[in-house]
């Protein structure tokens, strides 16, 4: 499933290069190098989008930091952002809503660093 993926990051990013805007009799008198070029931009882009989709594999297992923290303090934040723009614009029931989320996710953070302590990291 994953090659199936390759080729298409490759057709998609073809528009960006100036050299398929040239019409065809510019490339007919120039002996065809630009569809050389072409080939060779595509295969950079390609052995570019391999090498990150490969490499992304081994960051997404963290195993130092609980999903539960990281979950935490991302319902903080937003707990946070609508405390804030509640107070600003004065809506009293989106600032009651942002510090729920702020509590929320205190407690998913507890949970996550008590899990972790358990765990023994």
């Amino acid at each position: 499933m994953r090659n199936a993926r390759l080729p298409l990051v490759g057709l998609l990013l073809l528009p960006a290069f100036p050299a398929l805007a040239q019409n065809a009799t510019a490339a007919q008198s120039s002996g065809g190098m630009t569809w050389l070029w072409i080939l060779i931009a595509i295969l950079v882009i390609a052995g570019g989008a391999w090498y990150f989709m490969t490499q992304r594999r081994g960051l997404r297992s963290t195993p130092g930091v609980s999903h539960d923290r990281v979950g935490g303090a991302a319902e903080q934040a937003k707990g946070a952002v609508k405390d804030t723009f509640g107070s600003v614009t004065g809506d009293a029931k989106l600032q009651t809503e942002g510090k729920i989320d702020k509590a929320e996710g205190r407690a998913q953070s507890a949970y996550g660093g008590a899990k972790d302590t358990l765990r023994g990291r």
